[in-house]
């Protein structure tokens, strides 16, 4: 089985470094294996993405998910 290529977190649709996502491959570490993720926000990703796309480390971490700005946009 491959990794899906959700590379978007579905809470605040940054970039959620997730690297088997990125590589394709399930043996591939990522940095959501070494952390706690927040269960409220585990609780927050719609029903469709569940097991499907992967936090960003903001929303991991229970930051507040409308704050997070976009890994990809634009500075001001």
């Amino acid at each position: 089985m491959d990794a899906l290529p959700n590379l978007v977190c579905p809470l605040c649709g940054g970039l959620n470094h997730c690297a088997p996502a990125q590589t394709g491959r399930l043996d591939v570490e990522c940095w959501c294996t070494r952390v706690t993720i927040s269960t409220d926000a585990l609780a927050r990703v719609p029903a469709e993405l569940i097991n499907k796309a992967c936090l960003c480390p903001r929303c991991a971490a229970g930051l507040d998910a409308a704050a997070a700005v976009p890994d990809d946009a634009p500075s001001v």
